[in-house]
């Protein structure tokens, strides 16, 4: 798969705002299809653990005493407490209406900063607050994807309507300072929409870019981002001969769905997903010919219509992931090098394409926006979620010898070459 060699004045340069369109988010309450109200468990603040304590008796007051527990003390200020599931693995303060009845008897002020903020990712940049859209949500991932100018729906972040005191911050990067990597940032969003190019080569000239960039960051100095990014002029990289393997690419991808469904946090969302891509490419008894033919007949053409979609899931993930620097590290988060970065969405996004292509191979004339946002949808709640998956991923494929522009060109490669 060869790399584009981009032309700046072909492409102007653009630069995002910080966002806001998660303020315009509204959750659809009891029509949601894979609510949010179940599965983890949800970290209380101290003040709002003291909240709950002055409940007076009743069912919200037997729901505390029975499933709120103060955690091991030396924690972080935000995880005071925790609100367990209930034995139906759903928070035990939800209603069989599939409303909080803590926000229905006490109003959505007394809601954890988990529960006031999901499905909005706020973080820190520049001394700005910006928020995006976890695509764990099925609402958040049909406002992103469907929505071909999602980044021109602006909101209010500071509006009240939901908490603000849970936020990421912007891993510290010797070498980068904040307006450098909104510099960087700003220059990475505009080669993700550069449709002159197909999007699994923006994808690779975004790798090449961060593996040049990488060097000029550990080695420092005031200016030298700056610098680099005005002298930069995308152009192939020097890759390996490495020649098209769709087997080894299949047997990767497969691993690494099937890492996570063989655990029993998978949710059953997800499983659909996968089982009905096998009956997409199992149906002519070729894995490879059927992705193939599933590929050229339908879902490229669908790509073609709705060139947005997969650019949009692009995008937000680059906002909501602090891309390429990422958030600052914690016992979730490890801090990651920019290129590692590069691995870990490159990979991802091999891996719903993949999944995409069988789906449309299953659905064929009926494959639609439905499945793409339901296999967007819960793959992201599998992964998002769960930081040991993600950290799985990134290790299976340094393990693999992948972790390269070679490695990501044989993962992204159509299955038609």
């Amino acid at each position: 798969m060869p790399l584009p060699i981009a032309n700046p004045e072909a492409s102007p340069h653009w630069q995002a705002a910080h966002p806001t369109y998660a303020a315009a988010f509204r959750c659809i309450g009891p029509a949601c299809e894979d609510p949010c109200c179940g599965d983890w468990d949800i970290p209380l603040d101290q003040a709002t653990y003291a909240a709950y304590q002055r409940f007076p008796p009743g069912k919200l007051s037997a729901l505390v005493a029975n499933f709120v527990s103060i955690s091991p003390a030396g924690g972080p200020p935000g995880l005071f407490a925790q609100i367990r599931l209930s034995p139906s693995g759903l928070c035990p303060f939800w209603d069989p209406d599939h409303l909080c009845g803590i926000q229905k008897e006490h109003g959505p002020q007394l809601l954890s900063a988990t529960c006031s903020i999901y499905p909005r990712s706020l973080s820190h940049v520049d001394g700005v607050l910006e928020g995006t859209l976890s695509l764990s949500c099925p609402e958040a991932a049909r406002n992103v994807l469907l929505d071909p100018n999602f980044l021109r729906s602006a909101g209010d972040l500071h509006s009240g309507d939901f908490r603000t005191d849970n936020v990421y911050e912007l891993a510290h990067t010797p070498g980068m300072p904040q307006r450098s990597f909104s510099a960087v940032r700003a220059h990475i969003l505009a080669m993700a929409r550069d449709r002159t190019h197909p999007i699994a080569h923006r994808l690779l000239a975004i790798g090449a870019l961060l593996q040049r960039l990488q060097p000029v960051v550990a080695a420092g100095g005031d200016g030298a981002v700056p610098a680099f990014l005005a002298a930069y002029r995308p152009s192939p990289p020097a890759l390996d001969s490495t020649p098209a393997n769709p087997t080894l690419k299949l047997d990767v991808l497969l691993k690494l769905a099937n890492d996570r469904l063989r655990e029993t946090t998978c949710g059953k969302r997800f499983r659909a997903i996968f089982f009905a891509f096998v009956e997409g490419i199992a149906s002519s008894g070729d894995d490879i010919a059927s992705l193939r033919h599933a590929e050229q007949t339908w879902f490229r053409p669908f790509c073609q219509r709705s060139p947005h979609i997969l650019e949009n899931y692009l995008l937000n993930y680059l906002l909501q992931n602090l891309f390429p620097v990422g958030r600052a590290a914690n016992d979730d988060f490890a801090l990651l090098t920019m290129f590692d970065e590069f691995l870990l969405l490159a990979t991802q996004f091999a891996l719903l394409e993949t999944l995409l292509i069988g789906l449309a191979g299953r659905y064929q004339h009926d494959f639609a926006e439905e499945h793409i946002v339901q296999a967007i949808q819960s793959y992201t709640r599998e992964v998002e979620h769960y930081p040991p998956v993600l950290h799985s991923i990134l290790h299976h494929i340094q393990s693999s010898r992948l972790d390269s522009l070679a490695g990501m060109a044989l993962l992204l490669e159509s299955w038609n070459g």
